[in-house]
């Protein structure tokens, strides 16, 4: 996650800051004062998509989506999208709603806007992730995905030198998120 200078959304950039480990407070209570705006700050932005949803003009998003969002250097709106979506999935496992239900009317919301229903599937199937078992598939040469390779990459079991040997050798490995983790190896 890039720190550069942006403008402010959801957090300021003494949040960010905050949150990337770059803040040292001088006390206790101001940490969590720091923590609780950042919540608070969450809570009504999510309740502030209901809102979006309904009254955002298409070309609003569009323009948003399509042009800010895709116009984002390498991976960045993948990134972005993909936080975005890992933050509410795990924030629906909080509550007592079901993801899927969650995702099956999101989905419909939205296929509403443009005359249309929509079915949706959902299908996951659960695995542990331990370093062993992904140092095994490596091994074997079995390739990982980019959230497997993260979650070795923070492993502090595993180390830098020994998961670099490994994809370092991998020639489908070609994500530049992963190759620059490997030259900070």
């Amino acid at each position: 996650m890039n720190g550069g200078d942006r403008e402010r959304g959801i957090l300021t950039e003494a949040d960010r800051a905050y949150l990337r480990g770059e803040t040292e407070f001088s006390s206790v209570q101001s940490e969590r004062n720091a923590r609780a705006r950042i919540r608070d700050r969450l809570f009504e932005s999510v309740r502030d998509f209901e809102l979006l949803v309904e009254g955002l003009e298409d070309h609003d998003r569009e323009l948003v989506f399509g042009k800010r969002v895709g116009a984002l250097d390498g991976h960045e709106a993948f990134d972005a999208l993909v936080s975005a979506q890992a933050l509410l999935y795990r924030g629906i496992g909080d509550t007592d709603l079901d993801f899927e239900s969650v995702l099956h009317e999101a989905v419909n919301v939205a296929e509403a806007g443009e005359g249309r229903a929509a079915t949706v599937d959902l299908d996951v199937t659960y695995e542990r992730l331990s370093p062993e078992s992904l140092l095994h598939k490596l091994e074997e040469g079995e390739g990982l995905s980019l959230t497997e390779l993260a979650y070795l990459h923070g492993h502090d079991d595993v180390s830098r030198e020994r998961l670099a040997r490994h994809v370092a050798d991998d020639e489908t490995v070609d994500d530049g998120r992963i190759q620059s983790k490997v030259t900070e190896f």
